[in-house]
């Protein structure tokens, strides 16, 4: 048996753990014992402690960063955590180094975790990087920038990963630790496991991986009854830190679709004001395969287990990014033509624009083009994958 510890550091809500959990639990069904060091205790009460695994606190970048401009590269995504400040980076990574040497692990499994792939790079334990597209950037120098379909200041993407490898080379000295050349050497790992689709891939132009496909939960969340008795069924599911939340809620309050809604965190007063006999919400998450075989429109931000979940049923969507990850999935999801997206300045023009989407035929050729181009994907045998994959580098370490 091997203790696997499995890191999630970046990224919010629960589709870190929510893809990581079923690796880990065929993983203990192998005999091996997997912990968790993750970013949100929260989470990983809801997701983790249920099938009694245990979790901890991961290190993490506490500084609030003033004055950036929008991030354009993963270099500067990184300076929000801590890349920016060699002194505190290296605190963050000597408790990583004092995390790992506690817990003894004989395989890390890192999710969106960069400070701890800086601060485990000279260990000597084989390490997974586990993700989907922008989780695990391009082996380029420098990494390419996020507006792919834009032009960008190419003199300051160079001088921000400059930047931020010089700091995390100040911390690697300081830990007596081999040195960055590029940000990409910093994915450099015993393998990379690659979850996702590659038509969804994050940067379109990066050669070709092996993608393993998505994982995302099925068999979790609660079936609801839809409202109403008449009309098209729209599933959305929002978060209540969207800036034009109630105008999303307005527009699909003001549709004629019958409407089911999980809006996590939302107020009881905003629920009750937009309830109605076509729109209904649920507190807790709902049922992912009945919304998605049942729905004909699904709302949501962009999560990437949410959006292959509706596509592999061949179900269209409208999308509503809230930051970059989501905003450059959009893109490609837009580029597929099985969704439309709203970014905030155009949220004035929803009810308008729910109403194309819902009448947009095209929408849904495209989306179930995609469902058919994928007909066998299995994500059983996804999981099993992946962790054959974790199960080889314990080959090469375990007697």
């Amino acid at each position: 048996m091997a203790r696997i510890l499995f890191a999630w550091e970046l990224g919010g809500d629960y589709g870190h753990l929510a893809r990581l959990l079923p690796v880990a639990r065929e993983l203990a069904a192998r005999g091996h014992e997997p912990l968790f060091a993750v970013r949100d205790l929260l989470g990983a009460e809801a997701i983790l402690a249920p099938h009694q695994l245990r979790s901890f606190q991961a290190p993490l970048w506490l500084g609030q960063v003033t004055n950036l401009p929008d991030p354009i590269s993963y270099a500067e995504l990184l300076m929000r955590f801590g890349f920016l400040n060699a002194r505190a980076l290296t605190g963050i990574c000597r408790a990583w180094g004092n995390l790992v040497g506690v817990l003894q692990p004989q395989l890390l499994v890192l999710d969106h975790a960069p400070t701890a792939l800086l601060a485990t790079r000279h260990l000597g334990i084989p390490r997974v990087n586990f993700g989907d597209g922008f989780c695990i950037p391009p082996v380029e120098r420098p990494i390419p920038h996020f507006r792919w379909w834009q032009k960008e200041n190419m003199a300051r993407l160079h001088d921000s990963e400059q930047n931020a490898v010089a700091n995390a080379n100040r911390v690697l000295q300081a830990l007596d630790a081999p040195p960055l050349v590029g940000l990409a050497d910093l994915m450099q790992c015993e393998d990379s496991l690659f979850c996702g689709f590659s038509e969804l891939d994050h940067y379109p132009h990066r050669a070709t991986q092996d993608w393993l496909g998505p994982i995302f939960s099925l068999g979790q969340g609660f079936e609801l009854a839809w409202p109403g008795s008449d009309g098209q069924r729209v599933f959305a599911y929002l978060k209540a830190g969207y800036s034009g939340l109630e105008q999303v809620l307005a527009a699909l309050h003001g549709s004629k679709a019958r409407v089911l809604v999980h809006a996590s965190g939302l107020a009881r007063q905003t629920m009750q004001r937009f309830t109605s006999a076509n729109m209904a919400f649920s507190v807790e998450p709902l049922s992912m395969a009945q919304m998605a075989s049942q729905c004909d429109l699904a709302v949501c931000h962009g999560g990437g287990g949410t959006t292959a979940a509706m596509l592999l049923a061949g179900k269209p969507l409208l999308l509503l990014p809230m930051h970059m990850e989501q905003s450059m999935a959009a893109r490609r999801l837009t580029d597929l033509g099985a969704a439309s997206a709203v970014m905030p300045e155009a949220l004035a023009q929803l009810p308008r624009l729910l109403k194309k989407a819902l009448g947009d035929a095209s929408l849904s050729k495209a989306a179930l083009a995609f469902a058919a181009s994928h007909a066998g994907y299995d994500q059983a045998t996804t999981i099993r994958q992946a962790a054959d994959r974790c199960e080889a580098q314990l080959h090469k370490v375990l007697p």
